[in-house]
Order: structure tokens, then sequence, then C-alpha cells
């Protein structure tokens, strides 16, 4: 997998996995310095592009260092600072995006109408719990099974037992005593946000609305814990992730092209953002 690093206070993954770099938080750095840190390991590594998440008042800086605004979330940070997701790209092919009209097509997203054999009634956020660090196997599982590749390593049980011992909070749906499906909300404390991220449902229980009573109960999680503001990151190409969060009022701020090796191969990425601060479920 892909390394995660400090450089020059800011924290950074990159790797071949991705064949890129990813500017996690921005933590205080100097703009300028860590621009040309970056940028000379895209060239010594030869990454395709660099993408980064920054504040709204860094961004004439990487602006002028040929950075392109590919999605900007209102209150990011703190619920009063926007964040600007923004782009570099080191090669031609990866800066095109050749289903960009079908991809947008996400930006109206339809709900999902599936048969519901036990009863859509039947599940509510009452069904959802915390994950623990004893289910890491089963979750470990599911994510195999769902996902071919992913951009972080949680198809690894270590890997989930640290991730819920730390600022991730997984999620589940349990049904017959078995984890049917699956999320995490990965927190910001310091910059009041968080990531809603890692879905998966299991086949056999797809079309019963499982992600979105996941959705509904973490944003009422986050909303008590005083987070401002809650965003995903999701694959443009899954019409149904997409219309989960578009009807769960989240809104659409942009689409990040050939961002991301998930499934096993890099795919373009929407962002979808929601304030929580001062909203009713």
């Amino acid at each position: 997998m892909d390394t995660i690093e400090t450089i020059h206070k800011a924290l950074v993954q990159h790797g071949p996995h991705n064949d890129r770099i990813y500017l996690m938080r921005l933590n205080g750095a100097d703009p300028y310095r860590l621009i040309t840190a970056l940028e000379d390991l895209a060239r010594q590594k030869g990454y395709g592009k660099i993408f980064a998440k920054i504040p709204a008042p860094t961004w004439p800086v990487f602006q002028s260092a040929d950075y392109v605004a590919e999605a900007i979330v209102p209150g990011f940070f703190n619920g009063r600072t926007d964040g600007y997701f923004i782009s570099k790209y080191f090669s031609e092919r990866r800066q095109k995006d050749h289903t960009l009209e079908k991809r947008l097509g996400i930006a109206r997203p339809k709900g999902e109408q599936h048969a519901d054999p036990l009863g859509r009634g039947r599940w509510t956020t009452r069904h959802v719990a915390a994950c623990r660090p004893s289910d890491a196997e089963q979750m470990s599982d599911i994510y195999h099974k769902v996902f071919r590749t992913y951009p972080f390593p949680i198809q690894k049980p270590g890997y989930l037992k640290r991730m819920i011992k730390e600022d991730v909070r997984y999620y589940c749906i349990r049904i017959d005593g078995r984890i049917a499906a699956i999320a995490a909300a990965e927190i910001d404390f310091r910059n009041e946000n968080a990531e809603m991220t890692d879905f998966a449902t299991l086949p056999e229980w797809r079309g019963l609305g499982l992600a979105g009573l996941l959705l509904r109960h973490m944003d009422r999680k986050m909303r008590d814990r005083g987070i401002k503001t809650a965003y995903t990151i999701a694959r443009a190409a899954s019409h149904g992730m997409n219309a989960v969060f578009r009807n769960k009022r989240y809104l659409y701020a942009g689409l990040l092209k050939n961002n991301t090796q998930i499934s096993g191969q890099i795919e373009s990425m929407t962002v979808w953002y929601k304030p929580l601060r001062g909203q009713a479920e």
C-alpha cells in the first residue's frame, strides 16, 4: 500500500498504488516549501497526479503553481473556512476523463429501486451499532468481498483495529448476528469535519437501503460530537452511492478526475458535502 508520512508538517500519502501524492492535511505547513517538496517527489517517483485538500486562504499560492480546483466544500474547516480539493497533473492521460459526460450524470442521480423481500420498514437506525476491534476479521472479510482493491488497507484486520482505536468510527448493521453492511466516519476534530467513507454492503443484502441508514446514523452521531461539516469522496461510477448521498441532502461539490485506485483501476471520484450545524435529521 501507499506510504503515509509527514512532509514539512503536512500529512501526505503517496505511492504507486494510487499513482499520486495525496496532501491529506496541511497542518500549518508553509505552502511554498511544501509545493516544491511535493513536486520534486512527484517527478522523482513518476507519479501522475498531486491531489490536495487545502483551506481557501492558501488557494492562490497553489493556483500560481498551476493547480486546478476540482471541488469546493463551503465551511470545510471549522464551519467557517471553505475547503478546496485541488489537483496538479503530470501526465496528459491522467488529466483526461474519457467518460466525463457520463460520469457527470451522477450529479442528478435517481434513487435505486429494488425489491425488498424483508420489508424496508423493518430496518431503522436502531439497528446500527458501533463496530468493535473484535469485529475486525469480519469487517476485513466484507471489504475483501466488495472491493478488489482500495486506496487504504481496509482489507487488513490489523489496520481496522488501529483505526477503530484512533479517530475513525466504524458502524455496521447486523442481520442474523452477522455484519451485512458497514461504513465509517473519519473524524478530523481539529477542523471539525468528518469524511463518510468505506461503505460496503454484502451483495445478498443490497437494495434494502442499509447504506442510507448507516449514513443517517453517522450524520446524527457526528452532529452530536460537534462536527460542523460532513463530506464524502465517492466513486463517480457508483450511481447507487451517489444517490445515497443526494437522497440524504448532501450537496454535489465537484469531480476529481482519475483520482483513486479502487476495485482494480484508477477511477474518478465525486465530492459531496453536508453542513451539520443547526440541521435537523
